[in-house]
């Protein structure tokens, strides 16, 4: 396998991975894809990233212009990352839709041992799903039976699945589920459930093309 070490720049500041020809290894898993709160208008970039560990790691858009560089130093340098998960600010739709274009993103990354070159492809859609409509309970809702909450939505078609998440805000615990591309219900567990508590849920539509679109409600249940 081809290595950096014969051509790495005299400053490590100066190392653009992009220089070196075919990566010799792929990352492991990479994914890059919008998420959008249509309850508050919101949407950021999310990244992840998984690779034997690694010391650096740089992206450039489908125009090749550079927009990541992350270096880990010295005692986490020497030890490498292995999985990153991040996401961009979330300021309005329009102003992210103006800076990130449809099309293929690539990183390249280099390993802390042997520095061999990692490499991968990440193609991002601006096409984001339709918002879940919630038909129970509703937003606001300050009665609901704890012991009997089936948490309900529109169909939306073509998804890859739904992730429904129902926090309690009071104890500060939650409960995640993810369901297929048909599914418009779930029942919460009455275990999980307690009375006279508030309560928020969220139901988030995963596209094909791996962006999300969430819809955020809060309630309350009965004594």
């Amino acid at each position: 396998m081809a290595t950096l070490a014969d051509d790495t720049p005299s400053s490590e500041s100066d190392l653009d991975l992009f220089g070196f020809g075919g990566a010799a290894m792929d990352f492991a898993d990479l994914a890059m894809f919008f998420e959008f709160n249509s309850t508050d208008n919101d949407l950021g970039v999310q990244v992840f990233l998984d690779a034997e560990g690694w010391d650096i790691v740089q992206a450039r858009d489908p125009g090749g212009k550079k927009i990541l560089d992350i270096r880990a130093k010295k005692a986490l340098g020497s030890l490498g990352i292995t999985e990153l998960r991040f996401e961009s600010a979330e300021p309005s739709p329009g102003e992210v839709l103006a800076l990130f274009s449809d099309g293929v993103y690539e990183f390249r990354g280099r390993t802390v041992e042997e520095a061999f070159t990692l490499g991968g492809l990440a193609t991002l859609s601006t096409v984001l799903p339709d918002a879940p409509v919630f038909t129970n309970p509703s937003d606001g809702d300050g009665d609901v039976d704890p012991d009997n909450l089936v948490i309900t939505w529109n169909a939306i078609g073509g998804l890859d699945g739904y992730e429904v998440i129902v926090e309690n805000e009071d104890a500060e615990v939650a409960l995640s589920a993810e369901l297929g591309p048909d599914a418009t219900s779930l029942t919460v567990p009455s275990e999980f459930m307690e009375g006279d508590s508030d309560y928020k849920a969220e139901i988030l539509a995963i596209a094909m093309n791996g962006n999300k679109t969430i819809t955020e409600i809060e309630f309350s249940t009965a004594d």
